[in-house]
């Protein structure tokens, strides 16, 4: 199974609400270094976490499945 998060889209969500790492992180729950991660594909936290990341970005949250062995 393969995990994506479009980190891209975390990012430019948090520089247009004119929020920091930092700030995000301390709304979520989680340290500055892990947003950075996160932001970057390197980080993947359980679907609560991502929830309120969502939630504090103002997005909502989708999770795709795919199979495995083709369509």
């Amino acid at each position: 199974m393969t995990t994506k998060i479009d980190g891209e889209v975390i990012r430019a969500r948090r520089r247009a609400l004119g929020l920091s790492q930092a700030s995000l992180a301390r709304r979520v729950g989680l340290d500055q270094p892990s947003i950075s991660r996160l932001e970057k594909g390197e980080f993947v936290p359980p679907v609560a976490v991502l929830d309120r990341v969502a939630a504090a970005l103002r997005l909502r949250l989708t999770i795709r499945f795919d199979p495995l062995d083709g369509p």
